[in-house]
């Protein structure tokens, strides 16, 4: 069940900041997670089948949903849960009261725009984990300047690495979905 951290309390109202640390070249993470919108589109889902009276707002740069029937999934959250999009960049969060008040620009119209939320839930970037080069070291493999481990090549071998018998599967190799991810997986168990 959805409760605010700060008081137990169900919100009425629920903001949702996408990129967060992602696509952002000045924390050296400019790349997509690459499941965020997707998962946000299922909070947004969730918020509203537990909490019928409850607004969902999500602010995003652009919708990225690569997966199959992934848009059709964010629509519905749109047409049928209600969640209301909102093109642009957050500035500000802060208090007034009990509420938070969510301050950015609408990057379509060129408009500020403030909202009124009871919780915030930010969807930060994806980055690979602490100690992954020491790790790629002993198993002499190549990895990326961001930490993921590189494959022998992206279209031939893509679950292969550079050492023999050293496979990859999930978001060692770069952000991923659960799908794609046990697809992955699958293509490392059968070699």
């Amino acid at each position: 069940h959805v409760k605010r951290p700060s008081n137990g309390e169900e919100p009425k109202s629920v903001v949702f900041i996408q990129c967060v640390g992602s696509r952002d070249k000045s924390v050296n993470r400019p790349y997509c997670s690459g499941f965020c919108c997707m998962y946000t589109a299922k909070q947004t889902i969730l918020t509203k089948d537990h909490i019928p009276d409850s607004q969902s707002y999500v602010f995003d740069m652009d919708i990225r949903s690569p997966g199959k029937n992934y848009d059709e999934f964010t629509r519905r959250a749109m047409e049928e849960y209600g969640a209301r999009y909102i093109r642009g960049r957050v500035a500000q969060v802060y208090e007034k009261g009990d509420k938070l008040i969510v301050r950015g620009a609408d990057t379509l119209t060129g408009t500020s725009i403030e909202v009124e939320a009871d919780l915030v839930v930010l969807a930060v970037g994806a980055e690979s984990t602490r100690g992954a080069s020491a790790l790629a070291e002993k198993l002499r493999i190549s990895y990326d300047t961001y930490g993921f481990y590189m494959e022998s090549h992206p279209k031939l071998k893509p679950v292969e690495t550079n050492t023999a018998g050293v496979f990859l599967a999930g978001c060692c190799q770069g952000p991923k979905d659960i799908p794609s991810s046990v697809g992955q997986g699958s293509a490392a168990a059968s070699k």
